[in-house]
């Protein structure tokens, strides 16, 4: 069945708007990272707003460095606790096991 030439005519001015909005977001994104890398366009140097992102930039640093400074007692406390995790979950077993070994649990293969 032959498309009609409205239909035709909407195909053809969807991919045209597609291809301007495909246009608008490159030349944004151009001028993003061409401004980003200039300066042109982004914060010039000593004006508030360049200095509130060096601001932001030296506070993530510094957080991931206390971070990382303090991580080394995180993962122990970590560990240690995962390890009494770890022996109270064997000692369960090895209890429930015996138990129904001892003939008191019901599991009993055992002659009375």
């Amino acid at each position: 069945m032959a498309e009609s030439r409205f239909g035709k005519a909407i195909n053809n001015s969807v991919i045209g708007f597609n291809g301007l909005m495909l246009l608008g977001f490159l030349g944004i994104v151009w001028l993003m990272i061409f401004g980003n890398l200039s300066t042109n366009l982004g914060f010039a140097s000593g004006t508030e707003g360049f200095n509130n992102t060096e601001a932001v930039i030296g506070n993530v640093s510094a957080g991931a460095a206390t971070y990382f400074g303090f991580s080394r007692t995180l993962f122990t406390i970590l560990a240690i606790v995962l390890l009494i995790t770890l022996l109270l979950a064997l000692l369960f077993l090895v209890m429930s096991i015996s138990k129904s070994f001892s003939g008191k649990g019901g599991g009993s293969n055992f002659a009375e």
